[in-house]
């Protein structure tokens, strides 16, 4: 999964490399996550809190989540997206990866999103220009707080269930649904309702 390793906010902009969602426009038409903004935030952090995105009006509903537990280690990723996104990944997920996990997914149905829950730092994983996220609960990538480029990520801490972490990470990078946003900037495109949703696999 070498193409999917990319834990940077920002990661999946066609021709853009840098980190940071400002000004980008939405080329997959769902706009990106935001994380929660903090007091005294250092300036290295600040991309991580897009003001230009709120969550009221977002393409596919306000953000929402859904929590994953391992069957075998306790590990507990959430998935962060749109509530309409995290919807619609919810049967490849039963069908590829429940036998992992401590409850039956077809029993997970998304929440709304707390920004007080998750953190920027705790995201493995970015997908579709950073409008969904992949999330380790007790992860602590302290690369997003330093310079762009001045830091490896932390690696992932040892005693996780790898086997769960793949399973989602290969489930959401092929199912996530794709539509051309034709790079529309700071609106939602103008066709409407999504009348075909494509899925292929993310860029990253």
């Amino acid at each position: 999964m070498a193409d999917n390793a990319c834990r940077a906010y920002g990661s999946g902009y066609p021709g853009l490399y840098s980190r940071g969602v400002s000004d980008r426009g939405f080329p997959f038409y769902f706009w990106p996550v935001v994380w929660l903004a903090v007091v005294n935030d250092a300036s290295n952090t600040a991309y991580l809190h897009s003001e230009e995105v709120h969550n009221a009006s977002r393409p596919g509903g306000a953000m929402a989540t859904a929590t994953f537990q391992s069957n075998s280690t306790g590990t507990t990723f959430r998935l962060i997206a749109d509530n309409t996104t995290v919807a619609d990944l919810m049967p490849a997920i039963a069908a590829n990866c429940s036998f992992l996990m401590q409850s039956s997914i077809t029993a997970i149905t998304p929440t709304p999103f707390s920004a007080s829950a998750v953190a920027g730092e705790q995201a493995v994983q970015y997908y579709r220009a950073s409008s969904v996220a992949l999330s380790l609960d007790g992860y602590n990538n302290t690369a997003v707080f330093m310079a762009e480029n001045s830091t490896s990520d932390t690696p992932l801490p040892t005693g996780i269930d790898t086997n769960l972490f793949d399973c989602l990470n290969a489930t959401i990078g092929i199912a996530v649904p794709l539509v051309d946003g034709a790079y529309s900037t700071l609106s939602a495109p103008s066709f409407g309702v999504l009348t075909v949703v494509l899925l292929l696999r993310a860029v990253l």
